[in-house]
């Protein structure tokens, strides 16, 4: 529970910055609860090692406003993880998981490139702006510390709404080191799937 609260403490400001926005907007406005899957691409300069991509997830909401032409911003709480394998000074080789747990929050402008009857297609473009809140004990000794207090991705996707399925499928990759040490030349490109329920006037 405790990664949940400390979701919802960190999204409040961006929520609270989006009603304002709503309630000064005659723009077609959408909540859309969903859940999702992810692969993580930690880049990170361990001798004689290598990081291999885990399945994660996050769940949230997204809120959406325009229709043929939309700002879609979003608040997740999110896990991601990589296998880190390596080859120590007495020759054994070792492996640990390295998980991750934070704050999604993309902020994408999209349009709709095919919409007709109840199919809906969009592309977006926009970024992701991570926040780590905590990371489980692995066998290297990191720890959320030795994090940068947040990360950004370039983030490119595209969607498709059927009626009010929605399924959103993004690229971010890496702007900034994930480690505050910029000797380990580190980032992270996330990959997400996300599938929800459109909330709001058709």
């Amino acid at each position: 529970m405790i990664p949940l609260l400390k979701y919802f403490k960190k999204t409040a400001v961006v929520f609270i910055f989006i009603t304002g926005i709503v309630s000064g907007s005659s723009a077609q406005v959408h909540v859309i609860p969903a859940i999702g899957l992810n692969l993580s691409n930690i880049r990170f300069d361990l001798e004689d090692g290598s990081t291999t991509p885990l399945t994660g997830y996050q769940v949230g909401a997204s809120l959406r406003l325009g229709n043929a032409g939309f700002l879609q911003l979003g608040g997740f709480y999110h896990q991601y993880a990589n296998r880190f394998e390596w080859i120590d000074s007495t020759q054994t080789e070792n492996r640990t998981n390295v998980t991750i747990e934070g704050v999604l929050i993309p902020i994408q402008f999209g349009f709709s490139i095919y919409n007709v009857d109840i199919l809906k297609i969009r592309l977006m473009a926009g970024i992701q702006l991570g926040i780590p809140t905590n990371m489980k004990p692995n066998d290297l000794d990191l720890t959320v510390d030795d994090l940068n207090k947040s990360n950004v991705e370039i983030a490119v996707g595209f969607g498709v709404d059927i009626f009010r399925l929605v399924v959103d499928v993004n690229f971010g990759f890496a702007m900034n080191d994930l480690f505050v040490d910029k000797a380990l030349n580190s980032g992270k490109n996330l990959y997400t799937l996300n599938v929800g329920y459109l909330i709001g006037k058709m």
